[in-house]
């Protein structure tokens, strides 16, 4: 193993047989197949692609996150918090980022990859809508009046805009994607009209997927690359954020993000954003994050 391998005692027995069975499931493809790794940012709806992949049958199934070391933590309680200033991407350990990391990426075996990107100030929202009452107890309950909620606007201001990893879509892109597979995708040209493009590097085959687009589109994207025509994506993880407090987190967050409409446009300027959606998009998601009610789309 690396010497950058997971403390598997620390992590328990559960980790460690995961992880060993899906290295020994890497290692026969004859066996298993060729695996698939659904590979994102956190709240991307990588979440219904993997299941879609994992009910097809499609050899080994597997889901990362973070697969660039510097991303990756040794041990589970090792993972910094959302709202660490000193990392630009919060760390990650799963048992699918250290399996992937020693079993595909380091020696470089076939796989096939699924990257989801999503709208940058969509990622940040829902990071903070999910975490905001774990990490900061103000918002563990929705405001009861309001100057409550204005104070808690200000707040979350204050938050988003400060060591809060607000641009992890596009740090993501260029620090953990980049980094872990020596490819910039960048240097490849993008169909933000399908919203879907296909690429091959050495001994990978890359799908990178816009997780705006339908789920009708996904799904039938997902049967041409993998050539499985009972593909079928389903939303998953919704119910994480329809609680009454992480319904009024949202307001909250949403407006916060709206006064500052100049630093909404630099990341929605951003190269990586600018590659994948094109300027009408841009300006659609400009609308939506700097409206002060909320635009649908």
């Amino acid at each position: 193993m690396s010497a950058r391998s997971p403390s598997l005692a620390d992590n328990g027995m559960s980790f460690l047989l995961r992880y060993l069975v899906k290295r020994a499931r890497f290692s026969y493809p004859a066996l298993s197949g060729r695996p698939a790794v659904t590979y994102a940012s956190y709240r991307t709806g990588s979440t219904a692609i993997h299941h879609a992949i994992r009910r097809a049958g499609i050899g080994v199934s597997v889901k990362a996150h973070m697969l660039a070391l510097a991303n990756m933590a040794e041990r589970v309680r090792d993972r910094e918090r959302f709202a660490h200033a000193g990392s630009d991407i919060p760390k990650s350990c799963h048992v699918g980022d250290w399996s992937v990391r020693l079993g595909i990426v380091e020696p470089r075996r076939a796989a096939d990859f699924v990257v989801l990107v999503r709208d940058p100030w969509a990622v940040a929202h829902s990071i903070f809508v999910l975490s905001g009452p774990r990490l900061y107890p103000e918002f563990a309950a929705p405001p009861r009046d309001a100057s409550e909620r204005a104070r808690l606007v200000d707040r979350a201001e204050e938050i988003i805009f400060g060591a809060f990893p607000r641009e992890i879509m596009c740090r993501w892109i260029r620090n953990d994607l980049h980094a872990a597979l020596g490819w910039d995708p960048l240097a490849h040209a993008f169909d933000s009209e399908r919203g879907v493009s296909e690429y091959e590097h050495g001994p990978w085959r890359i799908q990178i997927m816009r997780s705006d687009i339908p789920d009708d589109r996904k799904s039938e994207a997902l049967r041409g690359f993998f050539r499985r025509p009972s593909i079928m994506v389903e939303r998953k993880n919704e119910a994480l954020s329809k609680s009454h407090t992480s319904a009024a987190i949202a307001e909250i967050a949403r407006e916060a993000i709206a006064r500052r409409p100049a630093e909404v446009t630099a990341m929605i300027d951003d190269p990586v954003c600018a590659h994948y959606w094109s300027r009408a998009d841009r300006a659609a998601m400009h609308e939506r994050w700097t409206a002060t009610k909320p635009v649908t789309r």
